[in-house]
């Protein structure tokens, strides 16, 4: 009885034991699969994400927007039309694409370390994992970070209380945010400078390039090739181009090298980090050809001046048509040839002299 007991004590004892050794294993069995479960849920909620329903099926979204004087980017005003309208979304937005916004109140961060900002609302929205619409509000950086409190109150003042002409600048959609600027200049010479140069070094002579002039001097223009270093185009290869005197920035102006225009060049030297430009040979060739053909209307225009003053259509004569003559005219020819045949073919002008001296011959 004793040992009957005993034997039945060990058994359930080890039974305990293994159920508490088997215990962690299934917990860690549980934990495992809520996991995946976890990482399946937020996979589909990705996917979701990205293409949460079909275009078709999203509900439209509709905001009113301002109606007034709208500012536009090139600081006039034109009159906007308000009214309900339906939201674009963000994916849709193209870099360069023009909005009409109205300054959100309230909302200003006229503090932000990387410089003050104010938020627009533009009517722009995004879908978000569960197919609904989220208001994307648009940001508009107002100046630097060191710029003056009182000169940015005083911008942020303008912008305020009207319809205002936004170009889009930034477009994220992976945090939902959209960057604004008031110009395309603007935005275009942001983005230009965050475009990364190559070294100049590389370039070699004869190399064409596209570049954009960004400083007129007495002596040239410096363009911006895309490289780490400015070019310059001496005046003297655009006198050379233009076949006359240059004068200074007011005769680049005069040639079409203004601040801001884009030409090709060519790399004329690269030496000792001083980078050299010149016309390209396609644009010397061309500008040959304009040469002779504005020489040769200015030649016609003197010919044809030359014509006016004389009274003649043309100058130039047809050789092979005899010159018209009046009536009378053409009878004193007539008698003059008549005249000329009655005179015989031995006629001594000596003789003739002679008898009218009276010391005829002997």
């Amino acid at each position: 009885m004793v040992f009957h007991n005993s034997c039945t004590l060990i058994i359930l004892c080890t039974i305990i034991a293994s159920s508490v050794a088997f215990a962690p294993i299934v917990s860690l069995t549980q934990s495992r699969g809520a996991l995946k479960a976890a990482v399946e849920n937020r996979a589909e909620e990705a996917a979701a994400a990205t293409n949460p329903t079909s275009d078709d099926a999203i509900k439209p979204c509709y905001w009113r927007s301002p109606e007034g004087m709208c500012r536009t980017e090139k600081l006039d005003f034109r009159p906007v039309k308000g009214g309900w309208k339906q939201r674009l979304q963000l994916k849709d937005l193209a870099v360069g694409q023009k909005l009409i916004g109205e300054k959100i109140s309230n909302a200003d961060l006229l503090q932000a370390k990387k410089g003050p900002r104010i938020f627009y609302e533009c009517g722009i929205g995004r879908i978000d994992v569960k197919g609904n619409w989220q208001m994307v509000s648009g940001i508009l950086k107002v100046a630097k970070s060191y710029a003056k409190p009182s000169v940015v109150r005083k911008k942020v003042q303008r912008l305020t209380g009207k319809p205002v002409e936004l170009i889009v600048h930034k477009i994220s959609l992976a945090t939902g945010t959209l960057e604004l600027k008031l110009s395309s200049e603007e935005s275009r010479a942001e983005l230009e400078k965050e475009t990364p140069k190559f070294s100049a070094s590389s370039l070699i002579v004869g190399q064409e390039l596209v570049g954009k002039i960004v400083q007129l001097t007495p002596y040239g223009c410096f363009l911006d090739v895309g490289a780490n270093r400015k070019g310059l185009l001496h005046i003297q290869r655009v006198a050379d181009l233009f076949e006359r005197y240059i004068d200074k920035e007011k005769g680049l102006e005069e040639a079409g090298l203004e601040r801001g225009a884009s030409i090709r060049v060519a790399v004329k030297s690269n030496e000792k980090k001083r980078l050299f430009l010149d016309f390209t040979q396609e644009t010397k060739d061309m500008a040959v050809e304009e040469a002779a053909a504005k020489k040769h209307e200015e030649e016609e225009a003197a010919a044809a001046s030359a014509a006016a003053a004389f009274g003649l259509d043309t100058i130039e004569e047809d050789s092979t048509s005899p010159p018209e003559v009046s009536e009378d005219e053409a009878a004193m020819w007539a008698a003059y040839a008549d005249d000329d045949d009655d005179q015989s073919d031995d006629y001594d002008d000596d003789a003739d002299i002679e008898d009218s001296l009276g010391i005829g011959s002997y």
